[in-house]
């Protein structure tokens, strides 16, 4: 398998949320609605999603993120549940917004 660039970015579907969810549902602090994602095969997908982000700080602060996220390949599933579970690799903070 060969790298490969990312593809355009495009609308988040519905099954990009699954993913997106997954990965984030432990994160704390901050609420992320995606509304771009990009994707690059790379024995997994890697995503990028680009999200409207509210920091809950006192005055609560918006931003647009870039959070990225790998979601590995895997062959059995039932078998390698926890392996093949999709996990946040960075978070890019990209500007604010008031």
């Amino acid at each position: 398998m060969g790298c490969q660039g990312y593809t355009f970015y495009r609308d988040v579907n519905c099954k990009d949320l699954v993913i997106f969810h997954e990965a984030t549902r432990d994160l704390r602090g901050t609420t992320y609605k995606p509304y771009l994602v990009s994707t690059q095969e790379s024995c997994g997908i890697n995503f990028r999603f680009i999200c409207n982000s509210t920091f809950m700080t006192r005055p609560p602060q918006n931003a647009i993120t870039m959070v990225s996220i790998f979601k590995p390949f895997c062959k059995d599933k039932e078998k390698d549940k926890e392996k093949s579970r999709p996990y946040v690799t960075n978070i890019c903070k990209m500007g604010c917004y008031k």
